[in-house]
């Protein structure tokens, strides 16, 4: 079955190299993060003989453990750092990300890539929410075409595990600590139990995001909390405001 999966990644990778060519002299561009899921697309591009470049896209919310290993591991990946760190959007929007507005990925991530065909490691088994995600879809990007392609999205998560054991051999030492995912340190997309045990391995992280909550609620946000450590536990939660303040009445939250 896995032998079936490359087969077929590959061959959607070479089909598409005459458009990622035509729109980008570079070829491909492969966003790359660490993660397991962007070490196989990396991994598949090699097998597949196709001219590419990869990029890393630093957050400034990274764990130092991800920092080092594509540093040590993956010294070819270009690193775009943004012009802005996660503390400063924060301040300038006045407000956290959330799930439903992420506004951090439109800015440090999604920005990236145009004019290009990007390809990523979504896949499927990763969440409801992806489940009618297409194999190449088209964005615009401030009038600029990006084209993106995800040639492991029917993978599951057994086989991304079954490739890099077979044929990269190394990966972040993040997952022998138990983490299922690495990305952005309290990312709103991660659940409440992720995001706590990132907090463990990077707790200068709670304090800087803290920082920037004082200044929000400084600018007249967030006034309806007592601190911003209460604003803190709730942004980690992913509840509205409204459920976040019923649970505590009811103390559903143990605390």
């Amino acid at each position: 079955m896995l032998e079936d999966r490359i087969k077929y990644s590959i061959a959607l990778l070479q089909k598409h190299e005459a458009v990622a060519l035509k729109m980008n002299p570079e070829g491909f561009n492969v966003q790359f993060s660490g993660g397991k899921d962007s070490q196989v697309i990396y991994e598949l591009c090699k097998m597949a003989g196709v001219k590419f470049t990869a990029t890393f896209d630093c957050t400034t919310v990274d764990s130092k453990e991800v920092l080092q290993f594509i540093k040590n591991k993956y010294p070819l990946v270009k690193w775009h750092r943004p012009e802005k760190s996660m503390f400063k959007l924060i301040g300038e929007n006045k407000s956290l990300p959330l799930k439903q507005i992420p506004y951090c990925c439109r800015i440090i991530k999604e920005s990236q890539g145009a004019n290009s065909v990007v390809i990523t490691g979504v896949r499927k088994a990763e969440s409801r929410r992806r489940q009618n995600h297409k194999e190449v879809t088209m964005q615009c990007i401030k009038g600029d075409d990006k084209l993106m392609l995800a040639p492991i999205l029917d993978w599951s998560t057994k086989e991304v595990w079954e490739f890099i054991h077979k044929y990269i051999g190394h990966y972040c030492e993040l997952y022998d600590k138990g983490f299922d995912r690495i990305g952005c340190i309290c990312c709103p997309n991660a659940s409440y139990k992720t995001k706590l045990k990132e907090l463990t391995i990077a707790p200068r992280f709670e304090y800087a995001y803290k920082k920037a909550i004082k200044k929000c609620m400084t600018k007249g946000n967030y006034q309806q909390f007592k601190d911003e450590n209460e604003v803190f536990d709730w942004w980690l939660r992913g509840i509205s405001i409204k459920e976040y303040f019923a649970n505590k009445t009811h103390n559903n939250f143990g605390l």
